[in-house]
């Protein structure tokens, strides 16, 4: 099997260039403005693509099987999620994450409101010069930006109480974001209705897979997303939690709680493929992101909740080629 390496990275780069020509066109986008050249567009682009690639791989081969031309939208809604995710990671306390998420509100309020007296400030910025871009195109709501950045702010308060705040949280920041992506495309009222509803379930999906994915790294820190009601429920305190996976040591407990909250976010999953007949082929695209978490849930689940097992926690082996063929498919037949 010495080959397999080797031909897996040469599937990789036939795959990337394919994929890349079809989402190029998106790229062909004109400046009217005249407040950004074509240099700063293509920067911004750049710095978002490299984002992306690097912090999340899964969506940024999500978002090359995306609809035709939805490439920099898609682009810049991932890389916006990974600025603002991340400010409760690189922040030391609660208030200084409060300020940087209250920097982005401002800007975004710069933005809509155009009052930009100083364009080469928050324009500076390559998520905001791309959003700044793509509004002259596109009608994105500023409000479902807004839910995010709330959503954001509440997550820097401490643990989740119940599953349905996971929930909640899961439908206004992924959610809102898959919302956001719809705005790019050509669809009717009766089609955005049900494409709505598909994307929030979706996004409780990916943000709960995403919760549960996370739960040794967050340990690490004295933080998790396991609810405080399912802690309670089968006795495990936060520092018993803490003190498992610091050890990365499972125990009956944890696994209980892993199991209830995968339980929950394939709820979400089939709530939304149910819809998938009511609604299009370029939205069922967009929800393409839904199968790179599937595919870890479906390993965590064969492991029998070992969370903390090397082959969950990283696909090995030709799991990353079968996801990869996953997504192929399915993007081919417009399903998730």
């Amino acid at each position: 099997v010495q080959w397999l390496p080797r031909a897996y990275g040469v599937y990789r780069g036939v795959f990337r260039r394919l994929q890349f020509s079809r989402a190029t066109p998106g790229r062909q986008f004109s400046t009217s403005s005249g407040k950004l050249d074509k240099d700063t567009w293509q920067g911004s682009l750049k710095y978002c693509e490299n984002i992306v690639r690097r912090y999340d791989e899964d969506q940024y081969l999500c978002a090359m099987l995306g609809p035709e031309g939805s490439w920099p939208v898609l682009m810049m809604l991932r890389a916006f999620n990974i600025e603002t995710a991340t400010v409760k990671d690189v922040t030391s306390n609660q208030t200084t994450g409060a300020i940087r998420l209250q920097w982005w509100h401002d800007a975004l309020d710069e933005l809509y409101n155009k009052k930009l007296d100083d364009p080469g400030g928050i324009l500076s910025q390559p998520v905001l010069a791309m959003l700044y871009v793509l509004l002259h195109r596109y009608h994105f709501p500023r409000e479902l930006f807004q839910d995010v950045l709330d959503a954001r702010e509440e997550d820097l308060d401490g643990h989740p109480n119940t599953m349905d705040d996971l929930l909640k949280y899961g439908e206004t920041t992924q959610g809102r974001l898959f919302e956001l992506a719809l705005h790019s495309l050509p669809l009717r009222d009766t089609d955005y209705s049900y494409a709505v509803k598909a994307c929030r379930h979706v996004g409780r999906f990916v943000a709960l897979s995403t919760m549960i994915r996370a739960t040794p790294f967050l340990a690490a820190r004295n933080s998790t997303y396991i609810p405080n009601s399912l802690l309670k429920e089968v006795d495990l305190s936060h520092d018993d939690l803490f003190a498992l996976c610091s050890n990365s040591v499972s125990s009956t407990p944890l696994k209980l709680c892993l199991r209830a909250m995968t339980a929950e976010a394939l709820k979400e999953l089939e709530s939304a493929r149910e819809l998938r007949p009511k609604i299009t082929k370029e939205t069922a695209l967009l929800l393409l992101s839904a199968i790179p978490p599937l595919s870890y849930l479906e390993r965590l689940k064969a492991s029998d909740y070992e969370i903390f097992d090397p082959s969950v926690i990283n696909a090995t082996g030709l799991e990353p080629l079968k996801m990869r063929l996953r997504l192929r498919w399915n993007s081919w037949r417009a399903r998730f």
